[in-house]
């Protein structure tokens, strides 16, 4: 008789142990097929970070090409500038006196509010 309980306990121990290797299979299954899924999704971030980082370096290099265009612009026309300053000191020696005297007269006085604003806030 108690050979027939042991049996019948190594028999539901064996039964136990059966269902529960059948479960860790199942979780062994879905462990691999998620690492797989994982790796795709992995390998697809890298490429996505490596596009990225291609357009990074691309947008750089346009934007140093456009700055040296830029720079060589402005260079041209800071030259065009001093020209035009040279010509004009050439063709008129005084001619920031003569237009600053005819802006004096072309102006009218800022006004009796203007002056008002301007005392309150000295007042202060």
């Amino acid at each position: 008789m108690i050979s027939y309980l042991t049996d019948f306990a190594l028999v539901a121990a064996l039964v136990v142990t059966a269902f529960r290797c059948s479960r860790m299979q199942r979780e062994l299954r879905i462990l691999r097929s998620s690492e797989s899924s994982l790796s795709e999704a992995l390998s697809r971030a890298d490429a996505a970070i490596t596009r990225a980082a291609d357009a990074v370096v691309g947008l750089k290099h346009d934007g140093i090409v456009t700055l040296r265009r830029l720079e060589a612009r402005v260079a041209e026309a800071n030259d065009a500038h001093a020209r035009l300053e040279n010509l004009i000191a050439k063709a008129d020696p005084q001619p920031l006196r003569a237009d600053t005297a005819r802006i004096h007269h072309v102006l009218q006085p800022a006004g009796e509010w203007s002056d008002r604003r301007l005392h309150a806030s000295l007042a202060r």
